[in-house]
């Protein structure tokens, strides 16, 4: 029999095939252990398909947070090619949000806070519901973002109400703390 050449077609389609066997079994072990690819389009808890973001409450003494939050949630999620958002009444996934607190260095936070960089705080609570069986697939009762100056940054503005750039922050990263929480720790 012919030793392959070094060189050969053969010997690469053969090295191919073995490294493409490998890097597909661990990709199905990464995937099966809840691991999603940053940039991916990671799936709704319990094989849903289709998710409504009901009307955010807002118990805090500020105006148009609610809006805000609801317009990041629907960019984020409108980039989730495997979400489809959908009417309460048709949706799979039921996610209601509340924001209970907001504290910023003009009022609410303490000295302490103040002086460790602490720039604003905001609280809420967040309920997926899988309308298929009635059950609370994730319920968190206090979701808490901090906005510090080390992470503050000019955003967009996303909404035609008045709110301040670290306001706009603190929404901003806590629709990516929900956007995360609701596809990776339910």
């Amino acid at each position: 029999m012919k030793k392959q050449s070094i060189l050969s077609a053969e010997f690469y389609s053969k090295k191919g095939i073995i490294f493409l066997s490998y890097f597909l079994g661990i990709t199905l072990l990464l995937s099966s252990c809840g691991y999603v690819i940053e940039g991916s389009n990671p799936i709704l808890p319990n094989d849903a398909r289709t998710l409504a973001l009901l009307p955010i409450q807002n118990q805090t003494f500020k105006a148009g947070l609610e809006t805000d939050l609801s317009e990041q949630l629907n960019l984020l999620l409108r980039s989730n090619s495997s979400v489809k958002i959908a009417p309460s009444g048709i949706a799979e996934l039921q996610l209601e949000i509340i924001l209970l607190n907001l504290k910023t260095s003009s009022s609410g936070l303490s000295k302490e806070q103040i002086s460790s960089g602490v720039k604003g705080i905001i609280q809420g609570q967040a309920i997926l519901v899988d309308r298929r069986t009635g059950s609370k697939v994730w319920d968190e009762s206090v979701l808490e973002v901090k906005l510090t100056e080390s992470v503050e940054n000019e955003t967009n503005s996303v909404s035609s109400f008045s709110l301040s750039g670290s306001i706009r922050e603190l929404i901003k990263l806590f629709a990516a703390k929900i956007y995360e929480r609701l596809f990776t720790t339910f």
